[in-house]
């Protein structure tokens, strides 16, 4: 499974996107700036903290290290896409963070330890080769690469009839089982978005 086509396809769409809408959260195909916060705000809810590492996949312009920098959550915030467009812009939005082009499926080289967490919001729905084997592969990629947690969210067969769209959406019952071959500390939210669902691995139980 090389994915090449869908990694293509990606690039090509959130370049033209990026062209069409500049910095703006309708670059990443978001229908709202209030959606894709709220998303961030359930990603982050997976225990990250002030002073943990963390290695944001699929980052686009960066968003998610300005919605932190507003919480006054101080992370070490690396961002990574497969975007080079993308990239650069980051790049420029937040010169002094950064942002690696690659894919962490296809030889991202992460710093020795890895990151306390790992989080990925949006990465999936364009998927059409082998979707939920792409998927496996990149939550197993996280989950190697982190010491504290990762989070990563994914469209839901639960949410409303399929509106003859090709978005790529999964099973939050099939993609819990997967993830529990990886950790036993798993947790599915499925609270915040009808369409929607996220997914927390953790190295150890949460503690109160």
């Amino acid at each position: 499974m090389s994915g090449a086509a869908d990694d293509r396809k990606t690039i090509e769409v959130f370049s033209d996107s990026l062209r069409r809408h500049g910095q703006s959260y309708r670059a990443l195909n978001w229908g709202s700036h209030e959606g894709q916060e709220n998303r961030f705000r359930v990603l982050c809810e997976v225990g990250l903290a002030a002073g943990d590492s963390l290695l944001d996949v699929g980052c686009g312009l960066g968003d998610l290290y300005g919605y932190l920098g507003r919480l006054g959550i101080a992370a070490a915030y690396s961002g990574l896409d497969i975007t080079p467009d993308m990239v650069t812009a980051a790049g420029k939005r937040f010169p002094a963070v950064p942002f690696h082009c690659g894919s962490l499926t296809g030889g991202f080289a992460a710093p020795p330890g890895g990151f306390d967490y790992i989080l990925a919001s949006g990465i999936f729905y364009l998927r059409e080769e082998a979707p939920f084997a792409y998927l496996t592969a990149t939550v197993e990629r996280m989950f190697a690469l982190c010491r504290k947690g990762i989070a990563f969210n994914c469209l839901s067969t639960w949410g409303a009839a399929d509106d003859g769209g090709s978005e790529y959406r999964e099973d939050p019952l099939r993609c819990l089982a997967f993830c529990r071959t990886l950790s036993p500390y798993v947790v599915l939210r499925h609270d915040y978005h009808p369409g929607d669902f996220t997914l927390y691995l953790r190295r150890q139980a949460q503690r109160p």
